[in-house]
């Protein structure tokens, strides 16, 4: 309904105006519609919803003394707010809600729990991810910029930390290329328990040390490109002492848990 305004004539009294009778009914009339607007009878006032000179109120049970104002931030600019034409709880930035069936464009995302997977664009599985009970080791990816190589680490509280990456049932774990993380010795010292393939460079004899393996099934390279012969000796090798590589030879152990035991090598030279 419009609002019904009284008219009150030219002048006082004039005569031109609304009678008592017309300007009681127009104002009862704008009340019922005030009414019903704010507190959906013509009789009574919401109790529970009220205005204020920068909010809306909503008073929870009369029994308490809580209550939601909803206000708007002084804006800078014209803005439009679009409740959407659905049901449902309205989002609010840091209360803990369960959301579902939501689309996030170019979201930026801190610390996310995911409880069981990352899915594909299907909704079928891609990625599934299960916990541990007070774990305290990770996997950390690390993007690179240009001429340089993108990582994926172990991480966490141990020292040393293994990563482990299974096939299933009989399957095997394909790599298209792989090169081993290689670290040059010239000088006498024990090899890197941190890389596989060992560069062994010096122009006398050299001599390394080899210490004992980490992990069963730990392979350990030697090549040598110096002129003088490289005596390896491990710290643990079965029946023998050492073994020796020529220059442009090379060798190549496994570690068994207990013992390192050169496997396939033509080029040794000596064992001791």
């Amino acid at each position: 309904m419009t609002r019904q305004n009284i008219a009150i004539g030219t002048v006082a009294n004039d005569g031109t105006g609304d009678t008592l009778r017309s300007a009681g009914s127009k104002i009862n009339e704008n009340f019922v519609e005030i009414y019903q607007r704010i507190g959906g009878d013509s009789d009574v006032l919401s109790s529970q919803v009220s205005f204020e000179d920068s909010a809306i109120v909503f008073e929870g049970a009369l029994t308490d003394a809580h209550e939601t104002r909803l206000t708007a931030v002084n804006p800078t600019a014209d803005r439009q707010v679009q409740i959407p034409n659905a049901g449902g709880i309205i989002v609010l930035d840091t209360a803990t809600q369960s959301l579902t069936n939501k689309t996030i464009t170019a979201p930026t995302i801190s610390s996310p729990k995911i409880t069981t997977a990352i899915n594909d664009t299907n909704g079928n599985e891609l990625i599934k991810l299960t916990s541990v009970a007070s774990a305290i080791n990770e996997l950390t990816i690390a993007n690179a910029a240009v001429s340089n190589n993108p990582q994926l680490n172990a991480t966490g509280g141990d020292t040393d930390v293994n990563v482990n990456i299974n096939a299933k049932g009989i399957g095997s774990v394909e790599v298209s290329k792989i090169a081993l993380e290689a670290v040059e010795i010239s000088a006498d010292g024990n090899a890197s328990q941190s890389a596989t393939y060992i560069i062994c460079n010096k122009g006398t004899a050299l001599a390394v040390g080899l210490p004992d393996g980490t992990t069963t099934g730990e392979y350990k390279i030697f090549t040598n490109k110096g002129a003088g012969a490289a005596t390896i000796t491990p710290t643990s090798f079965g029946t023998n002492t050492s073994f020796a590589i020529a220059l442009n030879e090379g060798a190549q152990c496994i570690w068994d848990g207990s013992n390192w035991f050169l496997v396939g090598n033509q080029s040794v030279t000596t064992v001791a």
